[in-house]
């Protein structure tokens, strides 16, 4: 039978020695823990950052502008697959024809060596061969040189529909590079900003949260006196104010970009806009300066990567960038303006 012995009790004075040591390697393991962490002044972190937000902007840009012409090829490729089928439909109902006329000549018992010839090879060959030995009568070599038309027509079609689907097939290609790029920046961005203390990362990360001189914002923004568009862009805008976060490449309510929200808001209105920031400069019309500037227009800055919709009083109501939602803030966090439209 196995014994079953009470543990021996530890002494007090090996309990406190034990505990004394335990207390010395912590101690040691913070020390150790705290010099191996990494350090970086605040000057430097900024300087990181603001690099890495800035090559993802410019990547942003750069997305924005292949998926708009992905769209756009999407639309042109439908466009020319529907030609294709028409052009195919009609071919089909050509060759159609002509097999009636050869049913009804070989219910006689015996089909014309033309017509026989015309359905058994290709439209262009036969025609170069029977026009040589003058064996088409006038409307047979009308309905044949229809086919070979329709055919030069369909094939050229076709490869130009091969082409652009390359074509889009190499942007989505170049977007998905773009995209993992991006993110890869602004990861970097995050992982400066999560070593740095609150107080550093409020500075460096660019005092979002504040509003220093050269505007106001007290929750309100005046929407008198402008378009129907864009009284409807800035209410739609406005609803996702601390609501929607920034999201790379986003033009929903789930996460938009700059260009993304401007578009989505404008779209609310009946309007189409491109999801581009730099593309935005030249829609609507131009509004000499800053002073004639009204809610609701467009605000292109910081050479044409940031976009977002005036908020009167010198604000801009805008996605500002990763890890901040669609707010209002000063002008003056912004690079220079570029060009103000409206729509």
């Amino acid at each position: 039978m196995a014994s079953h012995r009470r543990p021996r009790q530890v002494s007090r004075a090996r309990v406190s020695v034990l505990t004394a040591a335990a207390a010395t390697v912590v101690a040691i393991s913070a020390q150790t823990a705290a010099q191996a962490a990494p350090t970086i002044s605040t000057k430097d972190a900024k300087t990181q950052v603001d690099a890495d937000r800035k090559a993802a902007s410019d990547i942003t840009e750069q997305y924005n502008t292949a998926h708009s012409q992905q769209q756009a090829l999407q639309a042109r490729v439908a466009i020319l697959q529907d030609e294709i089928a028409r052009q195919q439909a009609q071919m089909n109902g050509e060759l159609a024809n002509l097999g009636q006329i050869a049913n009804a000549q070989y219910s006689t018992g015996e089909v014309d060596p033309t017509l026989q010839l015309m359905l058994s090879s290709d439209p262009s060959t036969f025609l170069q061969k029977a026009a040589s030995q003058s064996e088409l009568t006038a409307n047979q070599t009308g309905a044949l040189e229809q086919l070979v038309a329709q055919e030069a027509t369909l094939n050229r079609e076709k490869a130009q529909a091969a082409a652009e689907l390359a074509q889009e097939q190499t942007l989505l290609q170049q977007m998905s590079s773009q995209k993992s790029a991006a993110l890869a920046k602004l990861k970097h961005a995050q992982s400066v900003l999560d070593a740095l203390t609150p107080s550093q990362r409020a500075t460096v990360g660019g005092g979002y949260g504040s509003t220093p001189s050269g505007g106001s914002y007290n929750g309100t923004i005046d929407l008198t006196g402008i378009s129907a568009a864009a009284h409807t862009a800035m209410e739609a805008a406005m609803s996702r104010i601390g609501k929607s976060p920034y999201l790379w490449g986003g033009s929903t309510p789930a996460g938009f970009d700059c260009s993304g929200l401007v578009m989505w808001a404008y779209a609310q209105a009946g309007v189409s806009l491109p999801h581009s920031s730099q593309a935005d400069e030249s829609v609507g019309t131009a509004v000499p300066s800053l002073a004639d500037a009204k809610p609701g227009d467009i605000i292109v800055m910081e050479h044409g990567n940031h976009v977002g919709l005036y908020a009167g009083n010198n604000m801009l109501l805008n996605a500002p960038e990763y890890g901040y939602d669609v707010s209002v803030q000063p002008m003056s966090y912004f690079g220079g303006i570029v060009a103000i439209r409206r729509i």
